[in-house]
């Protein structure tokens, strides 16, 4: 992961923001790598959430301009930040999904040396069916096929 996406993230969980690594990083951690234009991020909208989060990119250094801690309340509000591929979207809803089952079901994995929290398996293959762009049906294949090698025990 980019130092800065790292950064950011780092951010977050100083200020204790309830969020999740969704996307492209989600798929690494429970199928492959693969390759990415951005960090794709699922928070906790609640007024609480959304304060700590306006905090934490504000202390991270993201350029805010007119945004609001009350923005990231907002459903069909995304805030983007970057151009690929050191690129976030920070999400307030993703479809087929509820933020507090995704963070319920959610777990902290170290990747490159950096620990994050990313949604489930599970959640990851709910939203991406949901989203069924040609890449998320392909993201689920991988995690499937991941998910069916890991059953395989060696004798």
């Amino acid at each position: 992961m980019d130092e800065d996406l790292e950064q950011l993230l780092s951010a977050f969980n100083a200020h204790n923001v309830r969020h999740v690594v969704v996307g492209g990083h989600a798929v690494a951690v429970h199928a492959q790598p693969r390759a990415t234009k951005d960090l794709d991020v699922f928070i906790d909208r609640s007024p609480d959430n959304a304060r700590a989060v306006y905090a934490a990119l504000a202390e991270f250094g993201a350029p805010l301009g007119d945004t609001k801690p009350e923005d990231f309340e907002n459903p069909t509000s995304i805030l983007r930040l970057g151009v690929p591929p050191v690129c976030v979207e920070i999400m307030q809803h993703i479809d087929g999904l509820d933020f507090n089952s995704a963070w319920d079901a959610s777990s902290e994995h170290t990747v490159d040396g950096f620990t994050a929290r990313y949604i489930s398996a599970e959640h990851l293959i709910q939203s991406k069916l949901a989203a069924g762009r040609l890449q998320d049906l392909a993201d689920v294949a991988a995690v499937r096929q991941a998910q069916a090698a890991m059953k395989i025990k060696p004798e």
